[in-house]
Formats: structure tokens, sequence, C-alpha cells
């Protein structure tokens, strides 16, 4: 057996440098320089002209490199492809040698070429005595070419022809690409920074401090995910001291979730706040918001919510449930971690004449009470590989974080989100995390 790894092949080494350099590169200048510092030292030309005929009439052309290539080479310097000219800023050209070489669009070779003088092109075609015409194809037509000269009047042949179409092309070709994932990264980019600000524009919705509600110890939590997310609690004080107490979820992410999270948050503040209009009870609240969602139509988007009055005279909590997790309760005499999952409905926004109802729970002293959105459930211990083997946190292991704590608000966010990182190993979410934990201290006193 007998090897050669060309490593002392000067010409195979430089085009090894330069196909790892197309690799690379992340714009089509880069790509455009990596492939003409190692294609033009291997294949030198005397002159190359790059043309385009893109959106122009038949006939008129623009020039868009213009390169004296054997000087830069004997120069020494690297063979940088300089950047291109904005198209409304070349000159838009007819006639001439160009003209006359691509009005059929076919490829040609020119050897014996003895052009003095040209309208177009001045002087600058005088002493070159060969010329390739190489169409560059897009979308099956030649919109583009690339001309090479060279001085040597018999320099070009067939296979001379051959080669270039192929290389010419398939650079084109690359550099099309480059040029649509540019565009691509800039417009995910511009996308990037709109949610971004949609979701500042959210996080500003929520309550900017707790509210100081007697009986009650409150901590709450609210931990995004990479897109503007629906996830939305609230804090209503309502007449004879009582309080309303929500969450809620809107189905989906990005934009269209945060804009209904919004338009929730302002249906139930004009509601509630409304001057004579005191809602008698929770379910009153909810039918009043999915009427206002069903006249809006969401076009298949809905909102999963519990809303809770807590009236500290009575120690109770009147709770509606409309298509959301079913709160958990922590009994403050050290009992199991039970949902509470009375009192469900449909989600808002789904139908008009939805029939929703509330319970009442009688709360006993130390007794928590922990809300939650579906993000902190439906959670992936290999996030995003849901159906592929990924499992989710669940609610068996977000009763055993509330097991292992004491029931303080605080502890219980704590304990939350140490079984959630441990779980999913990872600070990343793919949806918005929520909690809003309630402890009842016991009657206020007068």
């Amino acid at each position: 057996m007998r090897l050669d790894d060309f490593r002392d092949n000067p010409r195979i080494q430089t085009f090894v440098a330069m196909l790892r350099d197309l690799s690379l590169a992340r714009t089509p200048a880069e790509a455009l320089s990596a492939w003409a510092e190692g294609y033009w030292r291997t294949h030198p030309v005397d002159l190359m002209l790059s043309v385009s005929t893109r959106d122009l009439e038949p006939g008129r052309y623009r020039i868009t490199r213009n390169i004296r290539v054997a000087e830069r080479l004997a120069s020494g310097e690297r063979m940088s492809w300089p950047p291109p000219t904005p198209r409304d800023q070349l000159a838009v050209h007819s006639g001439g040698f160009i003209g006359a070489m691509i009005a059929d669009g076919r490829p040609k070779l020119l050897n014996q070429m003895a052009v003095r003088e040209d309208p177009v092109l001045g002087g600058q075609l005088a002493g070159m005595g060969s010329a390739a015409v190489i169409p560059l194809y897009h979308e099956g037509k030649p919109i583009y070419w690339n001309i090479p000269m060279m001085r040597d009047p018999e320099a070009l042949t067939a296979a001379t022809m051959e080669r270039s179409l192929v290389v010419a092309n398939l650079v084109g070709g690359n550099n099309t690409r480059l040029q649509l994932v540019e565009e691509v990264r800039r417009l995910n980019s511009r996308l990037t920074e709109q949610l971004e600000d949609v979701a500042r524009v959210q996080r500003s919705l929520l309550p900017k401090r707790l509210p100081d509600i007697p009986g009650l110890a409150l901590a709450t939590s609210y931990l995004t995910s990479d897109q503007a997310g629906g996830d939305y609690y609230d804090f209503f004080p309502l007449a004879g001291g009582r309080w309303g107490i929500l969450i809620a979820d809107v189905a989906g992410h990005g934009a269209a979730a945060a804009t209904i999270m919004a338009m929730l948050r302002g249906i139930l503040h004009t509601y509630v706040h409304q001057s004579g209009r005191v809602p008698d009870g929770p379910d009153a609240v909810m039918r009043y918001a999915n009427a206002r969602l069903v006249e809006a139509d969401l076009e298949g988007s809905f909102v999963t919510a519990f809303f809770a009055v807590f009236d500290p005279d009575s120690a109770t909590l009147s709770c509606a449930r409309c298509g959301h997790n079913p709160p958990l309760l922590k009994p403050g005499d050290g009992g199991p971690v039970r949902p509470l999952d009375g009192a469900g409905s449909l989600p808002l926004g789904v139908l008009g004449d939805a029939e929703i109802h509330a319970e009442e729970l009688r709360l006993s002293q130390r007794d928590t009470v922990v809300l939650y959105t579906d993000g902190i459930t439906e959670a992936m211990d290999r996030p995003g590989t849901l159906g592929a083997g990924g499992e989710m946190f669940g609610m068996e292991r977000l009763e055993a974080a509330l097991n292992g704590c004491s029931g303080e608000p605080d502890c219980v966010v704590d304990s939350v989100h140490a079984a959630l990182f441990k779980h999913t190993g990872s600070l990343t979410r793919t949806d918005d995390q929520t909690l809003v934990a309630l402890r009842y201290t016991g009657r206020p006193s007068r």
C-alpha cells in the first residue's frame, strides 16, 4: 500500500485551507474572500469583472466588481473579496463589450482578443488577450456573470469553461445561501428584540409589589421563558375588606399570548373597580371575563384561570376554577398536600354560556394554598423532549416539594424552585413558570 497525504503538495494544501475557511464563513463577503484567497492563487487571472442584470431591463447591466487580480497577487496582500457596493449606488450600463457578451445568456470563451477601447470600460481591456464569460444562474436564469480575463491570447480552453462554470455557480450558490442565512439572522434579531419589548411590557403589567392583606402571608414567583408568554397573576382590593386573587395562563406563547394577557388584565381591572359594581363572588368575575373574551373572538386561543375571593372576617376562600390546574392545599395541621379540584369549568374565551360555579374553602391556622401554572408541572427533565423520552416534573414532584417545606410562602417558592432545577438541570424554560403562595395567619385583630 502506498499512502500520500499531500502534506508536501502546496496546491492541495491551498485548496484544503480554502475549503476549511469556506466552511467557517458566516457572511457572503467572508465566503468570497476565502474562495478568492485559495482559487486565484492556484488559477490566477489578470482582471476579474462581476456583472449583475438583476431587476434591470434586457440589455442593461451593472458592474458590481472590477478587480486587478494579478496586481494584487504581485503585491503579496491577501485576496480579500471587496464588499459589494449597494445596488442603488452602481451605474447602470448598456452596450459595449459586456453588453455584447451577455446578450444571449450563453457562456463564451474568447481568445485572441484585441479590444483597445470600450464605451463602458474605457481602456481597461487593452492588453487583455483572452476572456471567459461565465453565467451564474439564479432561479434558472443567468442573472449574474463572472468575466475573468488574461493577457495570454491563448490561455483558455473548453476544459477551462467546464471548470469555471461549475466552480463559479457552486460558489455563487453558496453565496446566495449565506445571503439568505444572513437575512434570516437579521430578521430573527429584529423579532427577538420585538418579543423582548413585548415581554417587558407584559412584566410591567404584573403587580409591582405584594399587597398587605390582613390574615394572609404572600409570596410570588414569575420566571419567564425565552419568549413572551401569557402567565398572569394579580390581587384586587374588594369591598368589605375582601381581596380577589387571580392566577391565569393564556394558551400559547409570543406576542399573541401576551396581548390576550393584557386584555384579560384590562377586563378584570375595569370590572372590579367600576364604580358601584362590586362582584358577589369569583364566579361573577369569571363569567364577566369569559363573556368579554368570547366577544373578542380569540380565534382558537383561550385562557385558563383561577380566581379566589379571600374574606379575612370569615377566614374563607371562595374559588372559581376555569380550566386551570387545581391549586394545592398544604394543611397547617401537617396533613398531606391535596388538590382543590372542585368548581371546575371550561377555560375562558371558549363558550359564552359556560357554566361557572364557586366553592368555598374555610381556612385553618397556617393553611397554605399554592397556585401555579402548567409551566411548572409540564417542565421537562430534558427541555423540549416531550415525546422523545423526556419526563415532566408533574404533580407528584410538586406535592413532594410542598411536603418537604414548612409551608411558609417563601419556603414554598424556594422548595419548588429547587425541585424544578433538580429535575430539569437547567435555568432556561420553554414556558413561563408562575407561583402564588398564600398562608392563612389567623383573623386580624381589630
